[in-house]
């Protein structure tokens, strides 16, 4: 596990499956755990403690999700230094990004432990799921700090061509997750107490793992815990790059924030059968958002490396890969739906929501998964703000103002799922003339796009 890898040489289509594999794995392992544990708390817990981890969990993915776009945009920037064997200035980056990332989930685990009411009071919580999302929260928010590690750890490996590391300690870590949710909930009836400790428990091993993981590096790239790291001035050089990454990834949450509010309005069947959704959609989302960030890492390098006719053909076997694999898995989920659904509750109302979401979104999932080509794409050359201002307007802004502006006219959750459907299809279209002309070349034979 000691080795990192180059991939701006060698077959196209092999090396980036070899590259992507690794972390659609570990997505699909994420999504097998969260699975399991949605089945744990929804049969042993109750209904109410499964709403409630839908409702908290969003809460915790405004920061999770922040920095999963921050760190594929250092991705970006340690991906072009592995590609241009910068090794010192590599070593500097990381340390930088380690110690930021330390410092910034400190200051996170106290905000959300003292903002969780206003939070919830924000989202109209039902009172019966109140108690529930209150305990989940004030839990699981110390768990933020060690999420931030092995997003930023994991991004960092995947630049520099190790993805199989964070795939074995991401295995170790659902394995303790799994057996501390059957030991905390079935046995000791901790209910939703005991789901978020063994969640807890879980996050810290494995940023445990991620962290030695990365001052076990060899090729001069091991980071250097007292290590000298970047100057203010290249700070802020890498944050021009990291901060768009990250803020398309909290516009989206923010989005689904508000509208949340609006399946609120619904009430808990609505809230549990969106949260029995999402567990199902992760399926087909985890493997596209997991090719797309794998993408990034791998276009990265090319890109450091002059590479752009490796990037172009990269492109066109993602795309295929998509179409070969998504299009049909996320039809099969929907067509399954009825059965699928019953791992999770039994509750008419719940099933009757979840099963009407999976109808409306899955066939057309292949043009979200097409969306992620590009954006890992663009996003692996540097170019991390037009994919931030996509996002705000397609992801954010369009959905909240369609469900906003259609719900009071047409109140039903159709109208909610519509408002998915139609923004990947906005979405694709803006970034295919930004991608088509970052890909066009001058007589240097150097990308004619650099803005």
């Amino acid at each position: 596990m000691s080795k990192v890898i180059h991939v701006e040489n060698g077959p196209i289509g092999k090396t980036l499956f070899a590259f992507a594999m690794p972390v659609l794995a570990s997505q699909l392992l994420q999504e097998l755990y969260n699975i399991t544990d949605c089945s744990v708390v929804g049969h042993f817990a109750g209904s109410g403690a499964l709403a409630s981890t839908g409702i908290a969990g969003l809460l915790m993915s405004i920061f999770i999700n922040f920095f999963i776009g921050f760190s594929s945009g250092i991705s970006v920037v340690t991906g072009k230094l592995f590609g241009e064997y910068d090794y010192d200035k590599l070593r500097k980056t990381m340390s930088s990004v380690i110690r930021l990332t330390f410092i910034t989930g400190i200051v996170l685990n106290i905000f959300t432990f003292t903002a969780s009411d206003a939070y919830l009071t924000l989202l109209s919580c039902p009172d019966e799921v109140r108690p529930y999302a209150i305990t989940y929260i004030h839990i699981c928010c110390f768990g933020l700090t060690a999420q931030l590690i092995y997003n930023v750890g994991t991004a960092i490996l995947r630049s520099l061509g190790d993805t199989k590391a964070p795939l074995i300690c991401f295995l170790a870590s659902c394995l303790t997750n799994l057996v501390l949710d059957i030991v905390f909930v079935v046995f000791f009836k901790m209910g939703i107490a005991g789901a978020a400790l063994a969640t807890l428990i879980a996050q810290w091993l494995l940023a445990l793992l991620l962290f030695v993981r990365l001052l076990r590096l060899d090729e001069g790239c091991a980071l250097k815990v007292r290590g000298e790291g970047l100057t203010l001035s290249e700070i802020k050089d890498m944050l021009k790059i990291g901060v768009p990454a990250g803020m398309q990834a909290l516009f989206m949450s923010i989005s689904t924030l508000i509208i949340q509010t609006t399946i609120n309005s619904f009430g808990p069947a609505a809230m549990a059968g969106m949260t029995c959704y999402s567990k199902l959609e992760g399926c087909v989302y985890l493997p596209c958002f997991a090719y797309g960030i794998a993408l990034t890492g791998f276009v990265g390098q090319n890109y450091g490396a002059g590479r752009m006719d490796r990037i172009k053909e990269a492109v066109k076997i993602s795309n295929r890969v998509m179409w070969m694999v998504i299009f049909p898995l996320s039809n099969v989920i929907a067509l399954a739906s009825p059965l699928l659904l019953k791992i999770f509750t039994t509750d008419a109302d719940i099933l009757f929501n979840a099963h009407q979401a999976l109808l409306f979104n899955m066939p057309v999932y292949i043009v979200y998964a097409m969306n992620q080509v590009y954006l890992g794409a663009i996003k692996g050359m540097g170019k991390t703000f037009y994919p931030m201002i996509c996002t705000l307007v397609c992801y954010s802004l369009f959905r909240v103002i369609w469900c906003k502006i259609l719900v009071p006219i047409f109140p039903s959750m159709i109208v909610v799922y519509l408002s998915y459907d139609v923004s990947f299809f906005i979405m694709l279209f803006m970034l295919l003339p930004v991608y088509r002309r970052l890909l066009c070349f001058d007589d240097n034979a150097k990308p004619c796009y650099n803005n």
